[in-house]
C-alpha cells in the first residue's frame, strides 16, 4: 500500500510538470518610439498651463535676495575664497548653535557645486551651491585621528578647513597647527563636518568607525542661508581671504 501511494504521488509530480511544460508561456510586450529631443519637440499646451502656477511661485522664492556679497567667492583646488567662508561659516554656527568648542570644521570641495556672485546673494544661489541633502556632525578626534586628517589633505587637496593651517610637498604632509598650536597628544579635538563625509564618503572611511559628539538635523543649506540673512539684517556683506591656510609646493 506504501509503495502504491508513492507511485501515485510520483505520477502525479509528473503529471504537473508534463502540463506545465506544454502550457502556453506568457510574456509581456510592450511598443514605443524613440522621440529624440529637440527644438522642433512641440511644448504640450496642458501641460505648460499646469505647471506654471508653480513656476512662477518657485522663481519668485529663488529670486529673493538674502544677501549680499563683497566680492565673487569662487572655488578651487586647495584653499579657496569660497571653501574659506563656508568652513569658518560652518565651525562658527557649530560652536554658536550646540555651545561646543569646535577645533577644526571642514568640508569637501566637491559638495560645494556653484560659486557665489559679487552683489546680490539670492536663495537660488544657495541652493545651487548646496543641492544635497547634507547634515552638521561633529565628531571627536583623538591626536592620530587628527594626523590621518591632516595627511589625508595634503594628497588629495579636495578639502576647505577652518582652525587649521597645513603645509605639504608632493602630497606629502608637511607641518600642521591647530588653531595656531602645534597638535597635543593626549586631547580629544572637535570636528564639525557634514554627515556624508562623517559616514566615509569621499573616501574618508577613516572617519566612519570615529565617535560622533553631535548628530543634527541642521542642512548644511539651511546653515548657510539662516547665517547669511543674519549677516544681511544686520548691515553685513559676505567676504573671505586666502590665508595660507594650505600651503602645497
Amino acid at each position: 500500500m506504501k509503495n502504491l501511494s508513492k507511485h501515485c504521488y510520483s505520477f502525479l509530480i509528473f503529471s504537473v510538470i508534463l502540463w506545465t511544460s506544454c502550457a502556453p508561456q506568457l510574456s509581456l510586450q510592450s511598443r514605443g518610439n524613440f522621440v529624440p529631443v529637440s527644438e522642433q519637440v512641440q511644448e504640450s499646451e496642458e501641460f505648460v498651463q499646469m505647471i506654471t502656477p508653480y513656476k512662477v511661485k518657485l522663481e519668485q522664492e529663488m529670486n529673493e535676495v538674502i544677501g549680499v556679497s563683497s566680492q565673487a567667492l569662487t572655488r578651487s583646488k586647495g584653499e579657496s575664497l569660497l571653501g574659506n567662508f563656508v568652513a569658518d561659516v560652518q565651525k562658527a554656527y557649530a560652536e554658536k548653535v550646540l555651545n561646543l568648542p569646535i577645533d577644526i570644521s571642514i568640508i569637501n570641495n566637491g559638495g560645494m557645486r556653484n560659486d557665489l556672485p559679487e552683489g546680490n546673494i539670492t536663495l537660488g544661489n544657495i541652493y545651487e551651491l548646496s543641492p544635497f541633502d547634507n547634515y552638521l556632525t561633529i565628531l571627536e578626534l583623538r591626536a592620530a585621528d587628527v594626523n590621518t586628517l591632516a595627511a589625508f589633505m595634503a594628497k588629495y587637496k579636495n578639502m576647505s578647513v577652518s582652525g587649521m593651517q597645513i603645509s605639504g610637498e608632493e602630497d606629502q604632509l608637511g607641518e600642521f597647527l591647530i588653531n595656531g598650536k602645534p597638535l597635543e597628544e593626549n586631547r580629544t579635538y572637535l570636528l564639525a563636518i557634514n554627515d556624508y563625509l562623517a559616514n566615509g564618503g569621499d573616501n574618508m572611511g577613516f572617519l566612519s568607525e570615529l565617535p560622533a559628539k553631535e548628530k543634527t538635523d541642521i542642512l548644511l543649506r539651511d546653515m548657510l542661508i539662516e547665517v547669511i540673512r543674519e549677516m544681511n539684517s544686520n548691515g553685513e556683506q559676505l567676504n573671505a581671504e586666502i590665508e595660507g591656510r594650505q600651503k602645497y609646493n
